[in-house]
């Protein structure tokens, strides 16, 4: 007899997420979409991640625990392993320490059946703390960083629009786990890159764009956790997410065709991204010197984009100042949320 394929493969990366494991694998077993397989992963987690997998593959036959017994040192790794592994038509790779709206696979799978030339479907992502508790929806930085009400409704766009329009300015799919991807596509181009450090996720949606559309639903359908001490923190300790950044920009502007405007503003939101990161950045320890080559060689390549940076540099200094202050007075949460009621374009509710 032969045996029936599932048609969503759920793939759970964990690496050291216990405390959220719990609640991630019972949203996930509580979809109204059941057709689907679960593909557990750990990279060699030190925590008892593992005794919570092994519990939830001996109590629901749909879970497979497959360990690492060393670590990977890459989510993208973990990722492609999963596809590796998968049998269902659609991929969901749903972040361990993320949580699920009951019907996300319903209503995103309904998207991909509807629009067969989709390759990524996704919805709207709430952002909640590490008690799960809800602080904004992601809207609020699609407004800050592009206005306008576009993620307010739905949309189905060409690939390689979405890619010259709004992918060459900032990954428009902010969580892994709020999209569902079509996993002949996802093998078609060699899966994510497992030697991206940050941005591997932003590159991997644009090359499965380039030859397929996106759709997207406004519906909160995932809650995407925010934690103390983030992969994004960790990354802005030194230059290197940066030159990621720019590889992004400058492999849009020469395997596709976006306007001129839309290429230097790309450029200049890398480069404000970079000053900013400069008084956030770790100026000691052993990685001192290679930090400082490639900060050099940023600086002159963000001096020949756009030359005005040298500005940048001396008035992040002063609002770094000022943060510090306003951080010790125990104003700066209260400014932010008031700043960002008047003026929703230019400052966030929480900083991320």
């Amino acid at each position: 007899m032969k045996e029936s394929r599932p048609r969503v493969s759920v793939i759970v990366p964990n690496y050291m997420h216990a405390p959220y494991l719990e609640e991630r694998l019972r949203s996930i077993a509580a979809q109204t979409f059941s057709d689907f397989e679960v593909l557990l992963l750990d990279d060699a987690s030190t925590d008892h991640s593992v005794e919570i997998l092994k519990d939830w593959e001996a109590k629901d036959t749909r879970f497979r625990f497959t360990p690492n017994a060393a670590n990977s040192g890459s989510t993208f790794a973990q990722w492609n392993k999963g596809a590796g592994m998968a049998k269902g038509d659609y991929l969901w790779i749903a972040e361990s320490d993320d949580v699920a709206d009951p019907q996300l696979l319903e209503k995103l799978v309904a998207l991909l059946d509807a629009h067969p030339r989709a390759v990524i479907a996704y919805g709207q992502s709430m952002l909640i703390d590490e008690q799960s508790q809800p602080l904004h929806s992601f809207d609020v930085h699609y407004q800050y960083i592009f206005g306008g009400d576009r993620w307010s409704k739905p949309y189905v766009n060409t690939g390689l629009n979405e890619i010259e329009h709004y992918m060459i300015l900032h990954n428009v799919v902010p969580n892994a786990s709020g999209a569902l991807l079509r996993a002949e596509r996802f093998h078609a181009i060699g899966g994510a890159d497992p030697t991206a450090k940050l941005n591997g996720d932003w590159m991997f949606y644009i090359r499965m764009l380039e030859d397929g559309d996106i759709v997207y639903t406004p519906e909160i359908l995932n809650y995407f956790r925010l934690h103390a001490v983030t992969q994004r923190q960790r990354a802005n300790a030194n230059g290197q997410v940066y030159r990621e950044l720019l590889a992004i920009v400058d492999y849009i502007r020469g395997a596709h065709h976006p306007e001129r405007w839309i290429v230097r503003k790309a450029y200049r939101n890398v480069a404000a991204w970079w000053t900013h990161s400069l008084y956030r950045q770790t100026w000691r320890g052993p990685g001192f010197r290679q930090n400082i080559q490639v900060n050099r060689q940023l600086f002159l390549r963000f001096f020949r984009l756009h030359p005005l940076v040298l500005l940048h540099i001396p008035y992040e200094g002063v609002v770094r100042l000022a943060v510090v202050v306003l951080e010790t007075l125990g104003l700066k949460e209260p400014l932010r949320r008031v700043l960002h009621r008047f003026f929703p374009r230019h400052f966030m509710p929480r900083a991320t």
